[in-house]
């Protein structure tokens, strides 16, 4: 009798226990701000730790460069979940995950989480860090159509540079002019539920003749070696796409050791956040669709 009790009470514990699993994946709705308010969509386990990393960097970095706080930020989300199509849904809503990601928001969520504990110091919180991923993510911060975000890996260092947290460095590290417009998204428009609307499709392709109206530049492959000693720890490494349409494939944070120029990433093939075992000239080698490399530093 003792027994069957004991067996009821730790069965009631380990439900208990995977119920509070459960409540934390569980995605809330959160408002913020007073004059300007805006909303996001997270899990109460990213919340805290959002806030347990920007104490941390903010007692630790306090003389390190956005860039170091970003190699930081990557250490610490290794092994988070690759999950695709984590910002997708019915609604457009500001989407913020740490423990479950892809390539751009791993460098998006790890450059925040830096600016963040750079600008705001002790009073860097979640609040203040989905409000500059709010702003880093969408055309000026507005967050209401599926348009409003920011699609293009290109577009999102440009805008990262009108605001001044961004440079792209790949013209000073001898980069060459890419010959290869931008329009995969409207001539892919089937592929992209978001995309039925035609008044979508016509903004998108609004959105890509003005990007094609700036030159980018790009390190070819075979520049790549002659360059590497230049990256910097905490760059953004954007590899390049060879698909028609398609500016970047794929985005990383570089992750120098001594004379060894690897990476940092949400990688789809291991489905988590990893230090690969290629440097960033070696994974460019072994992928016929990537042509070369865009380096990108933050401020």
């Amino acid at each position: 009798m003792l027994k069957r009790f004991l067996c009821v009470i730790i069965f009631t514990q380990l439900m208990l226990n995977y119920s509070g699993l459960l409540a934390q994946k569980k995605r809330i709705n959160i408002e913020f701000g007073d004059s300007l308010k805006f909303y996001a969509v997270t899990m109460r386990n990213d919340t805290s730790l959002a806030n347990k990393l920007l104490g941390e960097f903010v007692k630790n970095g306090s003389t390190s460069s956005t860039s170091d706080i970003m190699i930081m930020a990557a250490k610490r989300l290794l092994n988070s979940k690759y999950v695709a199509g984590t910002l997708e849904g019915e609604k457009e809503q500001l989407s913020i995950f740490l423990s479950e990601t892809d390539c751009i928001l791993f460098v998006e969520t790890c450059f925040n989480l830096a600016l963040c504990s750079k600008q705001f110091n002790e009073e860097a919180d979640f609040e203040k860090f989905a409000n500059l991923v709010r702003l880093s993510r969408y055309r000026n911060g507005v967050v209401e159509r599926y348009s409003d975000r920011i699609h293009y890996t290109t577009e999102w260092i440009r805008q990262g540079e009108n605001r001044g947290v961004l440079k792209d460095i790949t013209k000073e590290l001898g980069g060459e002019i890419y010959n290869h417009p931008i329009y995969y998204m409207t001539k892919n428009s089937n592929r992209y539920s978001q995309l039925k609307d035609t008044a979508e499709v016509r903004r998108i392709g609004q959105i890509e003749k003005t990007l094609n109206k700036t030159p980018f530049y790009y390190i070819p492959q075979s520049k790549i070696k002659s360059i590497q000693k230049k990256i910097k720890n905490g760059d953004i490494i954007c590899f390049m796409s060879n698909v028609k349409g398609l500016d970047i494939a794929h985005v990383a944070i570089a992750y120098v050791e001594g004379a060894r120029v690897g990476f940092i990433h949400a990688s789809i093939t291991e489905k988590k956040v990893v230090v690969d075992k290629k440097t960033i000239f070696e994974y460019v080698l072994a992928n016929k669709h990537i042509s070369g490399i865009k380096v990108v530093r933050p401020n």
